[in-house]
């Protein structure tokens, strides 16, 4: 499957990975096992495809903790859409949510190695074994560093009200209204040309009565 990389945050490419979230009979999950997991987080360059290659044998080795990993990322992508749905609308983050990602940033910053590279060093994670919730840390990471950035202002929601897809507004302006113009962005138009032209017509059938 390919997935749909729009936010400009993985964090919420995470949350995105629930389709339709506003209409419950809707909903689709696009992320339905740890292997598809693997597929999304190597496509939006969480992990290195080395790694996702490695870490598929280890999750089939051991097929439960892979399914409790997966349900993990669920968890976490939930608590995720929860904080940053509070920050949104101007509420106070939950303190069990607070609590609930701290334990994951607790977990993902022990995990955290200084590494040599050619532009000198930088921050990353083991790469000696693979690990089954390392699909996890990049995520944290995302959403530790975007809570507390500047861009957390520029976070929205997407206009469609069936979307709820969420993104960061980098356009010049600050205008962006849509998760995807092309998808979102068109089938609003749509509805309110539709809306325009039922009314046109219904106009000109109690002009003619």
């Amino acid at each position: 499957m390919k997935f749909q990389f729009i936010a400009g945050a993985l964090c919420l490419d995470l949350i995105n990975t629930l389709d339709n979230r506003a209409v419950p009979e809707r909903q689709q999950e696009l992320v339905r096992s740890y292997l598809e997991l693997i597929d999304w987080a190597v496509q939006s360059g969480a992990l290195p495809a080395t790694q996702g290659k490695a870490l598929v044998p280890e999750a089939e080795r051991h097929p439960r903790d892979a399914a409790a990993t997966h349900a993990r990322v669920i968890e976490l992508r939930e608590c995720l859409y929860r904080i940053f749905s509070s920050v949104l609308e101007k509420r106070k983050v939950q303190d069990n949510d607070l609590r609930f990602f701290n334990t994951y940033l607790g977990d993902t910053l022990r995990h955290m190695e200084l590494h040599v590279a050619r532009e000198g060093l930088h921050l990353g994670w083991p790469q000696a074994s693979p690990q089954l919730d390392s699909v996890l840390w990049p995520v944290v990471r995302s959403a530790s560093e975007l809570l507390t950035s500047g861009d957390l202002k520029r976070v929205r929601e997407c206009g469609d009200s069936t979307c709820r897809w969420l993104f960061v507004d980098r356009s010049k302006n600050h205008s962006r209204r849509w998760c995807d113009m092309k998808v979102c962005g068109n089938r609003i138009k749509a509805r309110k040309f539709y809306r325009r032209q039922n009314s046109s017509t219904r106009r000109r059938a109690l002009s003619t009565a």
